[in-house]
């Protein structure tokens, strides 16, 4: 599968990040949200529709789509956590917004990635 996020409420404000296909067995550690980026355009700047997670292991990375890929429930979640803290990189959601304006956002880019039905987050 990938590298993800298996826990967004560790101790300190830290995610439980698992590695479950790493080579020797499966894998995990605590990430700092902040190290969770979006992917680069062409033009260098951010790609509200990706999200990259390293493994605090092996950094073993996996690049995550918006509609959640393999894992719908956690990866939607993640763009959610991570919109309502930072803002969204298209300038849309900032960070002093209300957590449901996020929450809608990430919805909105989801349906028009992978279509109405895929949103996991009811």
């Amino acid at each position: 599968m990938s590298v993800y996020v298996s826990d967004f409420n560790g101790a300190g404000g830290v995610w439980v990040c698992t590695h479950d296909d790493a080579p020797g067995g499966a894998h995990e550690g605590t990430v700092d949200p902040a190290t969770i980026v979006h992917t680069k355009n062409m033009d260098n700047s951010e790609n509200h529709d990706f999200l990259i997670v390293v493994c605090p292991v092996c950094q073993a990375t996996s690049t995550h789509p918006v509609g959640g890929g393999a894992q719908p429930q956690s990866v939607q979640q993640m763009f959610v956590t991570k919109c309502q803290g930072d803002g969204c990189p298209c300038g849309q959601i900032a960070a002093s917004d209300p957590d449901g304006l996020g929450e809608s956002h990430v919805r909105l880019q989801d349906n028009r990635m992978d279509g109405p039905g895929r949103w996991q987050l009811e």
